[in-house]
């Protein structure tokens, strides 16, 4: 895929970020199956909180260009 994936066609594509894999494995219900409801009901849950406080965390690239101060 390094070398040729210009050349592949009608590849699927990986989620961009974790909310958006979390979404996807919300919605495959033969995953979860298989995966245990229980465990994807508590991986959801932690992995949800963990994106939340990475998006709730402000880089210094972020204080430095986009706050006024």
């Amino acid at each position: 895929m390094y070398a040729e994936g210009h050349t592949v066609t009608d590849a699927p594509k990986l989620p961009l970020n974790m909310l958006d894999a979390l979404r996807e494995y919300d919605k495959d219900a033969g995953l979860k199956a298989a995966m245990g409801e229980e465990f994807s009901a508590a991986y959801l849950k932690m992995k949800k909180q963990e994106w939340m406080s990475f998006t709730n965390h402000f880089s210094r690239w972020e204080k430095e260009h986009t706050l006024d101060v």
